[in-house]
């Protein structure tokens, strides 16, 4: 797994960042012993991102979440009262 696992072997523990899109909160990623955490902060800008992100690589993404599941990682979306697990 490469760089993946190595990052989050490196972010053990409690780890909280923002990603922007310019200069406004899109989503807020919290990482929470082997939880990760995305928040939408920007529904707009979430999906802006999400979008560019999935025209970059493709459906590399979907490899991604398997291999972070495969490492024992639960991935969650939230949005204000509604959580999903991926």
């Amino acid at each position: 797994m490469g760089i993946l696992s190595n990052i989050l072997e490196i972010m053990r523990g409690r780890v909280h960042f923002f990603i922007t899109v310019g200069n406004v909160p899109a989503v807020e990623i919290k990482i929470e012993g082997k939880e990760i955490i995305a928040e939408i902060k920007n529904p707009l800008l979430a999906v802006e991102l999400g979008i560019e992100e999935f025209i970059k690589s493709g459906p590399k993404n979907k490899d991604l979440f398997k291999k972070i599941k495969k490492m024992g990682y639960k991935i969650k979306i939230k949005y204000k009262f509604l959580e999903v697990e991926i």
